[in-house]
């Protein structure tokens, strides 16, 4: 099967009305709200990216959008996934559950009516040494308000056994290494960056990222945004309405995007990004050695912060 896009994420939140709140100064708008369900969708015209529902603190999930029933049926009669089932949410469609290794909840989605996108914001235009392109203009501005989310991009995750949960993934949803992270010994992986499968149609050099950590949980969800002013100004706005930053702005080595984590209501990661790298096919996987890897190529602070 070919996955053709990243499509949600589902949580159990202790206060759904405060997970609302942040998520919506984010940048997310409500989709469907149904007593204690919760259905949000980004700006970029998906039916929603984002499900929460009130209960203990959890992450219970995540889904992909495959290109056509065909693949539902081959992942019933293949990989164990249970019946195909209509969805409940905003837009409709249907689905299949992937159990994954370590209990991941892994939901395939096909026939979903999409929403309307917002106009998106127009665009920077940067003068360099040596190539102007901005005469008698002056930058424009952008107001401090929650930023256009144009899609839900990527997702972090501690895994106990990186080994095993990249397997499963590359051999049942047919994701690709874009890199890897090792201990010291390079047949010793412990993070990974995995691409859909796109042949030569360009994709992000991440769609999943996975890190062995002793314990399977979400680090981070990913939501990408116009370009790095977009983010300063949307961190602005969420310091204004009191909300917990992780992480300032930055840029990560490996996918080369721009970044910023805010922490919700329960202490899970949000993340904006912007400028990622593109790779298709001809990427070569590179293996890195984590005593030389960095986190922000912009900040000399320890990443432990990032990931506790």
């Amino acid at each position: 099967m070919r996955i053709k896009a990243f499509h949600h994420v589902r949580f159990g939140v202790t206060d759904l009305d405060r997970t609302q709140s942040f998520a919506s100064d984010f940048g997310l708008h409500l989709a469907r709200r149904d007593g204690d369900r919760l259905w949000m969708r980004s700006g970029g015209g998906d039916a929603f990216c984002y499900y929460a529902e009130t209960g203990a603190r959890a992450f219970t999930g995540l889904g992909f959008l495959v290109e056509s029933m065909d693949d539902l049926d081959e992942a019933v009669r293949l990989h164990g996934a249970g019946p195909i089932r209509a969805l409940e949410g905003p837009g409709g469609g249907s689905a299949v559950t992937l159990e994954g290794p370590e209990g991941i909840r892994v939901d395939l989605v096909h026939g979903i009516t999409e929403a309307a996108a917002q106009p998106s914001p127009p665009e920077m235009r940067l003068n360099f040494p040596g190539s102007i392109v901005r005469l008698k203009d002056p930058q424009h501005g952008r107001e401090m308000a929650p930023p256009k989310l144009f899609r839900l991009g990527h997702i972090g995750m501690y895994v106990q056994s990186f080994a095993t949960c990249a397997e499963w993934f590359q051999r049942v949803l047919g994701l690709k290494i874009s890199d890897t992270i090792h201990n010291g010994d390079p047949e010793q992986r412990i993070v990974g960056f995995l691409r859909l499968d796109r042949g030569d149609d360009y994709v992000d050099h991440h769609t999943l990222f996975l890190a062995q950590f002793g314990k399977t949980d979400c680090h981070h969800i990913s939501f990408e945004v116009a370009d790095f002013e977009a983010q300063f100004m949307a961190h602005r706005w969420l310091e204004s309405r009191g909300w917990t930053p992780n992480w300032g702005v930055g840029r990560h080595p490996l996918g080369s995007h721009v970044f910023d984590v805010w922490f919700d209501p329960d202490g899970y990661r949000f993340e904006t990004f912007s400028d990622t790298d593109m790779v298709n096919a001809g990427h070569a996987a590179g293996n890195h050695d984590v005593h030389h890897a960095q986190m922000d190529l912009w900040s000399s602070e320890s990443p432990q912060r990032y990931f506790e």
